[in-house]
């Protein structure tokens, strides 16, 4: 008759699984406001023309992000600017036009 006695490596091995099943503790949730904010580049190169401006978070210089904003409404280059662009750059046909 085999009697099993518990050696020291069968006790160990009890304790990690008792602490297996115990109960999870929720970790905290992390704060959002304590998390370090990064900010967009400022200056760079622009992803379009490629000169070192001034951009956006879409890695655009101001002039390109008009002109690509336009040009997803059909505009081409070297036509005028519609009417409702409202951009600070050139391509708007001056209101005396045709006068």
């Amino acid at each position: 008759m085999a009697t099993e006695t518990k050696t020291e490596v069968d006790q160990l091995l009890e304790d990690i699984l008792a602490k297996g099943r115990k109960e999870a503790v929720p970790e905290e949730e992390t704060d959002l406001d304590k998390l370090s904010r990064k900010s967009p580049p400022s200056r760079g190169l622009c992803r379009r023309c490629g000169e070192n401006k001034p951009i956006n978070r879409l890695m655009l210089c101001y002039p390109c992000w008009v002109k690509t904003n336009l040009e997803e409404k059909g505009w081409r280059e070297g036509l005028p600017h519609p009417e409702g662009c409202d951009c600070c750059i050139g391509g708007h046909g001056s209101k005396s036009e045709g006068n």
